[in-house]
């Protein structure tokens, strides 16, 4: 595993255009075998995710073609129905492949899911919502074997608005006999970009957004032609890695209405903003300002994927930030590593203190995670001195040759393998 080399002390800041969504792109490719036709997605990001999808799909039986940030799949000729456990272990939203599988060939078999290790992440939303639907679920050797000769619609209620759950009951129902209901469903922006990529194959689903999602079930789908949205993940990470070096920065593709919580916590610091059309022009203050609370939650609320860097922004924020987790128990990894570089954060439990300091220093770091990384380039990229942040495929899991593009905006991020 490689590490970066950052060199602190450069100001963040010009203009830039966010990638496709790494959180939207990876249910959409699950979601192209349902059409079992030609799908051609537009605005798709260069990130490991992606690439170990595209494995996927192929061992199933798919023809994909990348040409730049266009993606054919042709899933006409898929024969399989089992994932190899090498390719299920490097990603958790291999999970998805249970319910596109089921919908388009009736039986599916793949292990527990790999990924991040940010908490518990348990799948029994999942198989527990397949079998109120007809599908019958064996495990022998930490394996699922499942089918579903005969997938019927059904009222489903989730005890918590789980997104994966939310993605997955969708690719189950579409061809499901009769209409299922999803109650307390996920509300996140991703959840929309797999309805609206699935009703552009033909599926008929109503609700997308809201608490209650209904799907009709048809009984065949079509290829389409759709374009990812802008990840308004990355978009947070490049705002903070402006706000943390008292940059301006202009950033296409930051759409407000799927940011705003990000967003107020940036005017809470102290950051000027102004907004356009799918663009943010962030101008960084004088000092950045703390003192108010956050609190992580499912969406609207305030998105746990962004927890991590907006924690490094407030290590150099006049004032002091108490910040929630709720949504993974394991999601303060990050925070050792931060105090290595002088930052003042006490832990209890999923609560954390962020007392801001004057200033970070270099240090050796290790990331643990996808966005711990981001969070802790941020910090080197804002410290005194040279910082080695190990763990670089963490990060390349969710970004787009990240180096390259912090260091286009004024940054110095060296990559070394």
């Amino acid at each position: 595993m490689g590490y970066y080399r950052v060199t602190g002390g450069g100001t963040i800041g010009g203009e830039y255009t966010v990638r496709g969504s790494k959180n939207a792109v990876l249910p959409i490719l699950a979601a192209s075998i349902l059409a079992g036709d030609e799908v051609v997605l537009e605005n798709v990001p260069h990130i490991t995710d992606v690439f170990v999808s595209l494995e996927i799909l192929e061992e199933l039986g798919c023809k994909t073609k990348l040409e730049g940030r266009t993606l054919t799949i042709d899933s006409r000729n898929i024969e399989k129905t089992e994932i190899s456990e090498e390719m299920v272990g490097k990603m958790r939203s291999s999970i998805l492949y249970l319910g596109t599988l089921l919908g388009r060939m009736k039986k599916a078999s793949l292990g527990h899911p790999g990924g991040c290790v940010i908490g518990r992440r348990p799948i029994d939303l999942h198989l527990r919502s397949f079998e109120k639907m007809g599908v019958r679920i064996r495990e022998e050797n930490e394996i699922f074997h499942c089918e579903a000769p005969l997938l019927l619609g059904y009222h489903i209620y989730l005890e918590y608005p789980s997104v994966g759950a939310t993605e997955n009951i969708l690719l189950l129902s579409v061809k499901a006999e009769g209409t299922t209901v999803i109650h307390n469903a996920a509300r996140e922006p991703e959840i929309v970009a797999l309805a609206r990529f699935l009703r552009a194959c033909g599926a008929e689903i109503y609700g997308e957004g809201t608490p209650t999602i209904m799907v009709e079930g048809v009984r065949k789908l079509h290829g389409a032609v759709f374009e990812v949205p802008f990840d308004r993940i990355e978009a947070g990470t490049f705002l903070c890695a402006a706000a943390m070096t008292g940059g301006k920065l202009y950033l296409h593709g930051a759409e407000k209405q799927y940011m705003e919580q990000t967003l107020e916590v940036l005017e809470k610091a102290g950051c000027g903003l102004r907004y356009e059309e799918d663009a943010v022009y962030l101008q960084a203050p004088t000092r950045l300002l703390s003192d108010f609370t956050l609190a992580t939650g499912p969406y609207p609320a305030f998105p746990t994927d962004m927890q991590p860097m907006v924690m490094s922004l407030l290590t150099l924020a006049k004032g002091t930030c108490m910040m929630s987790e709720t949504v993974f128990e394991a999601r303060f990894r990050h925070v050792a590593e931060l105090c290595r570089m002088g930052a003042n954060i006490q832990v209890h439990g999923r609560n954390a203190a962020v007392f801001g300091v004057e200033k970070l220093h270099g240090a050796k770091v290790r990331a643990t995670d996808l966005r711990s990384g981001a969070a802790l380039l941020l910090a080197a990229l804002a410290a005194e001195g040279e910082t080695i942040v190990e763990g670089s495929a963490f990060v390349e899991r969710g970004y787009e040759k990240l180096e390259d593009a912090l260091t286009f905006l004024g940054g110095r991020v060296q990559l070394v393998s």
